[in-house]
């Protein structure tokens, strides 16, 4: 009887499975798919502990997993777009576990969503995107038209300076994701105003444009008795703190969020660039 009795103990251990209504193999549930990591839950069952794991679809069912006694995990460090399986298995005491089951899953391929702009100047400017995850790979590309590419310049980090663009015009910085092959995520897109590249000493006082007060405190007032136009203010190393159009009649420019000191008016008026300088309070 006991020679009986251990022979079907060690046929259970073998073949990984309990009968047992109180040990139920369950599938785990995926309750948050990102780009690189995933959420799992399952029911309690059996003994209280369970072993999962995360492995690339194409790979066989693990022969062990990692221990936990709760009923949720998180599985994080995965690669954007790609197939993954979570695999899941109940301990049901006395060296027994269920079969592993699984279910497939894809990590998204993230868009890089925001991008920003630093240190312009007249024929450059720093472009830093959000890092998907660590490691990712991007595309980049730089154009004065605001129309979608269809590829750019790879780039195996989240931001990059861009040279030889040209002083006083609108550019589009785009970037997406790189997921391996021809997957790509979508595009983002940003758009940024390159300054004149003049000195502050270029010109003075026009008839058709009159700024004032200048020290001014909270608002800024533009009387422009011309056509419409493109302000700039920026700081004393070139930093553009605010852009505005300009059109005709009185404009009141709010400057409140300004800190004081001294500032740079710039902006176009037929085909000369005027400066002026401002003094905020």
């Amino acid at each position: 009887m006991r020679t009986y009795i251990y022979a079907i103990v060690c046929f259970l251990m073998l073949s990984g499975f309990n009968a047992s209504a109180q040990c139920p193999a369950a599938t785990p549930s995926l309750i948050h798919i990102q780009a690189d990591s995933v959420s799992m839950a399952w029911a309690f069952a059996g003994a209280g502990v369970y072993e999962y794991a995360v492995l690339p679809a194409s790979a066989a069912a693990p022969t062990t997993g990692t221990s936990t006694s709760l009923i949720a995990a998180g599985v994080g460090g995965l690669t954007p777009g790609m197939a993954y399986k979570a695999w899941h298995r109940t301990y049901c005491g006395a060296s027994l576990f269920t079969p592993w089951t699984s279910l497939s899953f894809s990590t998204p391929c993230g868009s890089p969503g925001t991008i920003t702009i630093t240190n312009a100047i007249a024929d450059s400017a720093d472009i830093t995107w959000t890092s998907v995850s660590p490691g990712a790979s991007y595309e980049y590309y730089i154009d004065t038209l605001s129309t979608t590419p269809t590829s750019g310049t790879a780039i195996n980090t989240n931001t990059v300076r861009v040279k030889g663009l040209k002083p006083a015009k609108t550019y589009y910085a785009f970037a997406r994701t790189s997921c391996g092959g021809t997957s790509y995520s979508a595009w983002a897109m940003q758009s940024f105003f390159t300054p004149w590249s003049v000195g502050i000493n270029a010109v003075e006082n026009t008839n058709d444009i009159n700024i004032y007060p200048n020290p001014a405190k909270d608002v800024l007032y533009v009387q422009n008795n011309g056509a419409p136009f493109l302000m700039l203010i920026t700081d004393i190393s070139g930093k553009t703190v605010l852009a505005t159009e300009i059109h005709q009649g009185t404009n009141n420019i709010n400057i409140n969020s300004l800190n004081h000191g001294m500032y740079i008016i710039r902006y176009v008026q037929g085909e000369e660039v005027q400066i002026k300088k401002l003094l905020k309070d």
